[in-house]
Order: structure tokens, then sequence, then C-alpha cells
């Protein structure tokens, strides 16, 4: 189940506000074990036999965890594996058969069809996240095994982050932080999130996804390029929309989520780009690999190393491809360069905002070639570099019947760029000093886009989630 369906938009979401808020104060954790039979649930939906998976992941956790606390090492090191292992072989196991079988030049191991998991990428680094602060002493251990597993399998960030920290919601897990000015605020990133999910992503995904579709020798340059630009639209609203949906969903039932995105294609670094992009994971590889590893408090070769552990790391936790492997690697590239060099510091701010966009849809280019060869990987970013030739046939926007898609993606874009952050950030600053003549207009706005979302989940068929198989 997703957030963008009409199934959880009518059925799920609805009973469960009415038996959340219709549940007595006074009976002592009664809310919480609602939302974690509806976790269950809602992750049964679409994941019916890996629930016993991560029940048996967090039960096993919980039972380690008074070890864990007593700072014994190998019960830290037995606990992650026990999580990493399942994500290891269903992610994993059939990328690594296959390159075994390339490297002896034959099919000698069969490849066995695991289909992974949904989210566990994400719920796994959580949980790590937990028993390393468990380890360090930052935290205090969760007596109660059904809260634990609240904080694991809460459904608004079970399958797609944001990655929080126990620390983060271990008040909430006990007392939820529920009032009508947390579910207004709620209500209201959830339907823009909702919006930037079905208005905008799933049109420019669309257009993508089309071209994608077409012989690679009948893409010009220039259709590359708008597969690249469409692709650069649809994954930031696709993700930073799921994001902005968990963050208000948690919001409505009492829960204060990290913010997992701030604007990433204002950037005018690579790495600042990196600060703005998925948040959340980033601060799990700084915190719990990077710093570990000596972070920069090291001589510049072991720093280099370093940065390409994590990236590496980075490119390997989204999929089971070399496509991945290689974006990775070829941030660890850009920062290490742009740390060495220091250009982008002394280039001005829109000259180095152009250049970085530059570097990362070149980047989102590798990042979305993972169901091509090694060979078409190279064809398509070759054209990419204007290095592809003449296409053969030539498919055009007219051919491909993608125009009635383009002004979704051009918003998309104005939104995503530096005027439409500043436009967003200004009418948000005028909510939080209370004026009041905006008020009804961006509730009005609010509702216009929850109906025109509606309107497009009963309408249309194609609503695909990018992060769904990360």
């Amino acid at each position: 189940m997703v957030f963008a369906s009409l199934s959880f938009l009518v059925v799920f979401l609805p009973i469960l506000i009415v038996l959340y808020f219709l549940i007595l104060r006074d009976r002592k954790h009664a809310r919480q074990y609602v939302l974690l039979l509806f976790s269950l649930m809602f992750y049964g939906a679409g994941e019916p036999l890996y629930i016993f998976l991560i029940l048996f992941c967090v039960i096993v956790t919980w039972l380690l965890t008074p070890h864990v606390s007593e700072r014994r090492r190998a019960v830290l090191a037995a606990a992650i594996l026990v999580n990493v292992l399942p994500l290891i072989i269903t992610k994993y196991a059939s990328f690594c058969i296959r390159n075994i079988n390339v490297l002896l030049g034959e099919n000698r191991i069969p490849v066995p069809g695991i289909v992974m998991p949904v989210g566990i990428s994400f719920y796994t680094f959580q949980v790590i996240t937990y028993l390393v602060d468990l380890y360090r002493g930052t935290v205090e251990r969760q007596r109660n095994l059904l809260l634990f597993g609240l904080y694991v399998m809460f459904f608004p960030q079970l399958i797609a982050g944001p990655i929080v920290k126990y620390s983060e919601v271990e008040a909430q897990l006990e007392h939820p932080d529920v009032s009508w000015d947390r579910v207004r605020y709620g209500a209201g990133r959830f339907i823009a999130g909702l919006g930037k999910k079905v208005l905008i992503a799933n049109q420019a995904g669309f257009i993508a996804d089309t071209i994608q579709a077409s012989a690679l020798r009948s893409l010009s340059p220039g259709m590359t390029w708008l597969c690249v630009t469409a692709y650069t639209v649809q994954i930031l609203f696709d993700f930073s929309g799921y994001s902005e949906m968990a963050i208000g969903l948690g919001a409505i039932f009492g829960f204060h989520f990290p913010e997992n995105f701030k604007d990433p294609y204002t950037a005018v670094s690579v790495s600042e780009f990196w600060r703005r992009w998925h948040i959340t994971l980033g601060r799990f590889f700084r915190e719990y690999v990077y710093i570990p590893l000596g972070g920069n408090r090291v001589g510049r070769a072991r720093w280099v190393f370093n940065i390409f552990v994590v990236w590496a790391l980075t490119g390997l936790w989204h999929g089971a491809s070399w496509n991945f492997i290689l974006w990775g690697l070829y941030y660890g590239v850009l920062i290490v360069l742009e740390r060495i060099t220091g250009l982008s510091k002394r280039m001005p701010r829109v000259a180095g905002w152009g250049v970085t966009m530059l570097f990362v849809m070149f980047g989102w280019g590798i990042f979305m070639c993972d169901t091509l060869s090694l060979r078409e990987t190279c064809t398509f970013l070759g054209k990419l570099l204007f290095l592809g030739g003449d296409a053969v046939n030539p498919v055009t926007v007219g051919s491909l019947k993608i125009a009635g898609y383009i002004p979704f993606l051009i918003l998309g874009a104005v939104m995503a760029m530096p005027p439409g952050a500043a436009l967003r950030g200004k009418l948000a600053g005028l909510r939080e000093k209370h004026i009041a003549w905006i008020d009804v207009p961006a509730d009005l706005g609010l509702i216009a886009v929850l109906l025109l979302s509606l309107i497009a989940l009963l309408g249309g068929t194609y609503n695909p989630f990018i992060y769904f198989r990360f």
C-alpha cells in the first residue's frame, strides 16, 4: 500500500483517524497499540509474508538490547547482523551470483528469484541507529516490546523514510504530542506532499518513462536531455513528496519526524546538494560510517579513502546494480575535487548553481540506467555529452504524445529552482508570523490540491513510486 492510492486515502486513513481520536486518553498506550496494529496491516497489504521477517527482526533485536546497553560489542555485532543479513540476502544475493557467473564465464550458480521486501533498506538502517546509539549510551533502552515495534514499524516512515533516530521520537512513543494545531499542520504537509507526488512527479515520470522506453538509437541528445530533465523533476517530487506525506502523517498522530529535503535544487555546490537531499540518509552515513572511519580528522589519503567508502556504500544502498555503485563513486569524485580545488567557493552563486545542476542531472542520467546494459548505459550517457551521433528514425515530443505533460514538467522545474523555493519560503514565513490574510487562500489552495489529486488518482493508472525498490 502507498499513500498516493485511493485504498489508503479513502479507506485505511479515515478508519485509523476515527479509531485513533476516539480512543480514551487515559488508557495507557492504547493509541500507540492501534498505530502498531494498523502499521502491520499497512505493511501486510503489500508484503503479507515478509511481515514475519520484520517481526522476527524486531523481536530478536529487542531481546538483545539489554546486553547491547551493557556495551557488549559481540552482542551489538550479532544484533546488527540479524538485521543486515536479510537485507544482504534479499537485495544483493542475486546481484552477487550474477556477477560470479560472469567471472566464471557460465551460469554455474542458479540465480534465486528473491523478491526484496518493501522498505527493508530504510527500516534496517533505522534499527542500526538505535542499536549503535544504545551501545554508545546516548539513548535509553525501550523496555516495552510493542512500543519498540512501533518505533521500527510505524507506517508513515516504514517503507520510504525518513530514517528516524530513536531519540527523535522517544518522548512521543510514550506520550504522542496530539493537538489540533499538530493535526492541522500535519494535514497541510500531507496534502502538499500528495500534490507533489500525484500532480507533478507522476506527470514528469510519464515523460521520462516514455522517452526511455524508446530505442536508444532513436534518441537525439535533445530528447535524451528532456528525458533526464523529466526524471530530475520526477525523482525530487516523488521522493520529497512521499517524505512530506510521512512527516505530515507523523504530525497528525503526534510524532515529530526530521525533515528529509530542503530545496536541494537550489544548491550552489555538490556538497550543499547532499546536505539538502535525503538528509536522514546522509546523516546516517556521516554519523555511523564516515565519522567512525575517522572522517576528515585524518590525512588526505585516508580522508579520500573514507569519502569513497561512504559513497560506494551510498550507491550500493540504492540498489544492487553497477550503475548505482558508479553513481555513488561519481559523487565521491565530485566531492573530493570540490574540496581540494575549492572552486565552488570562488564561483559566483549563479554559476555555482548552474554547474551543480548540470552535475546533478548527469548523475541522474547514471542513476536511471539500472535496467540497461553497460554498453547501453555508455550510449545513453554519450548522448548526454553529445557524443551519440545522429539519431535513427528520431522520436519527437509529438510522436511520443507527451506534449500535454510538458506544462507539469515546467511547473515542477520552476517550483524546484531558486525562484520557486524563494516564493515558498516567503509564504511559509507569512504563515509562521500568523499573517491572517494568508491563511484562507493557503487553506483553499490545499483543498484544491487535495481534490485535484483525488481526481488524478481516480482517472489515471500511471502511479509509480521510485523508492519502492530501494
